[in-house]
């Protein structure tokens, strides 16, 4: 770690050789199919490096970087979110209407992957976490530096809403 700090180029391949396909698999599950996961992927790694001069070793260092793989996609989700009320503002404002075309039938991954992304971010994050990576409570907690009892109450909420969804 302190030759990575140092900034040795043989310490960060390690480091991003090591926990790339980590940081990956969450972007893909937090998101689906995206096609900015590739870039997604090099910004953690970018603030990760960046950053690494204030990680403290309280934690394991996949854990940090779930930490900074979850704050990157919070950000994504609320530009995302952001453009989408306005453009359908915009619609709304201009007389337009959405036309919804009949779709094709979609594979079971694809359809459980929309009806994620239908979710809350923060709820669908807990949901991903437990659920996709196997994390335990108390490593949800730590990575979003949130109270045991606030993931749990996620979860719940999550598993209910995707019930839900997938009912209607």
């Amino acid at each position: 770690m302190a030759r990575a700090r140092a900034g040795e180029h043989r310490a960060l391949r390690t480091i991003y050789s090591t926990y790339q396909a980590q940081v990956r698999a969450h972007l893909y599950r937090l998101l689906g199919p995206d096609g900015e996961i590739d870039d997604l992927a090099q910004i953690v790694f970018a603030r990760a490096f960046n950053a690494l001069d204030r990680f403290q070793g309280n934690s394991t260092l996949g854990t940090w970087l779930y930490r900074i793989t979850a704050n990157t996609t919070h950000n994504l989700l609320r530009q995302r979110f952001r453009r989408e009320r306005v453009k359908t503002a915009l619609n709304w404002w201009s007389g337009g209407r959405n036309s919804n075309v009949g779709s094709t039938r979609i594979e079971a991954r694809d359809e459980a992957h929309r009806i994620l992304q239908q979710l809350r971010p923060d709820l669908r994050e807990v949901f991903v976490l437990y659920h996709y990576e196997g994390l335990t409570l108390q490593e949800i907690s730590e990575i979003l530096d949130k109270p045991i009892s606030t993931i749990g109450d996620r979860l719940t909420r999550a598993r209910k809403q995707l019930r839900e969804l997938v009912v209607a």
